[in-house]
């Protein structure tokens, strides 16, 4: 399978749309207990290193995205305040959404077994020390 940027201008559209779309979903699922904000931000650099390098390296330079990107990149992990956060926002919505809703018991337990799946998946990435050392930044332009 070949990894490079492409050339092909149709090619590159595809997957340029394809890095704003995972970027949309990252950004919901910064919001949204179900949704996962870090595989999407994984895929859309994928999408922008093949489709376009320039959105590549800004999308590694941002504030918001940049330094998780950056640990994963440098050290395949995230940070332990990072997951802390997570997991602890991820149960709070959940526990109040599904008190404050009328949803059917069954329905209530697959939407807790869903989340004990994503909790889990984070829980089994590698965890950095919150003191590790930023990555650096290995892009330019």
């Amino acid at each position: 399978m070949d990894f490079k940027p492409t050339t092909d201008p149709l090619k590159s559209f595809l997957f340029v749309a394809g890095g704003w779309t995972c970027v949309a979903l990252a950004v919901l699922g910064s919001i949204l207990p179900l949704l996962p904000t870090t595989p999407f931000l994984l895929l859309a650099s994928w999408c922008f290193y093949r489709g376009s390098p320039r959105i590549h390296a800004w999308l590694h330079r941002s504030r918001w995205f940049g330094p998780t990107l950056d640990d994963w990149q440098h050290y395949r992990g995230i940070r332990k305040s990072m997951k802390y956060r997570t997991v602890l926002l991820v149960a709070a919505v959940v526990a109040t959404s599904l008190v404050l809703n009328s949803l059917p018991s069954w329905l209530k337990y697959v939407a807790l077994g869903l989340v004990a799946c994503g909790l889990y998946v984070i829980w089994t990435v590698p965890t950095l020390p919150d003191d590790t050392p930023r990555a650096p930044r290995t892009l330019v332009q």
